[in-house]
């Protein structure tokens, strides 16, 4: 824990650095604008989910078992698709409680990242050095957390380059805070 006391300062400011670049990336600047799109008729959607009744999550479709796999009407939804995924979600977004969130994960990878650091540079480390290591290991970080739920359950490519992008973004911007406030 030697290194929360060591550390604590370029935790604490890339987390808040963090935090801004975020809400830079997904409120201000356009990149991440194309991102989604709307469903052709959103209302009809609308009504056809509340309707149906469906609890919060995640729903994949068609959903079928492997043991139906055999059976033809399954092989008939499975090669007629479409093929997709809704996320209902519990309620409208709670957005102070989603900017708490945040900050608490970017504390969190922040921390790790930290954690990873400190043992491999010790006090005294130079900038280059710093900014090396905390920068790569935040771009990893920040970049490849969600790329194997990726690959099974994809979003469109344009989207997935957007979200690196943001991560080599964040690492660069944790390495460079290191790199200034190393102890």
């Amino acid at each position: 824990m030697t290194f929360l006391l060591s550390l604590w300062l370029p935790i604490l400011v890339t987390t808040i650095v963090l935090f801004f670049a975020s809400f830079l990336a997904w409120v201000v600047l356009p990149h991440h604008k194309p991102d989604y799109r709307r469903w052709p008729d959103e209302d009809a959607l609308m009504r056809f989910v509340r309707e149906s009744g469906a609890a919060p999550g995640e729903y994949l479709f068609p959903l079928i078992d492997q043991k139906d796999l055999k059976e033809d009407w399954a092989k008939g939804r499975y090669d007629a698709g479409p093929w997709g995924m809704v996320n209902v979600w519990p309620a409208k977004p709670n957005m102070g409680a989603n900017l708490l969130k945040t900050v608490l994960f970017f504390l969190v990878v922040t921390s790790l990242v930290a954690l990873v650091a400190w043992p491999a540079l010790g006090a005294g480390a130079g900038s280059a050095e710093v900014f090396h290591i905390v920068g790569l290991t935040a771009i990893l970080a920040h970049t490849t957390g969600g790329m194997c739920r990726e690959i099974w359950f994809t979003r469109p490519l344009r989207a997935k380059l957007m979200d690196a992008l943001d991560g080599v973004a964040f690492g660069l911007l944790t390495g460079l805070v290191f790199a200034l406030l190393w102890p």
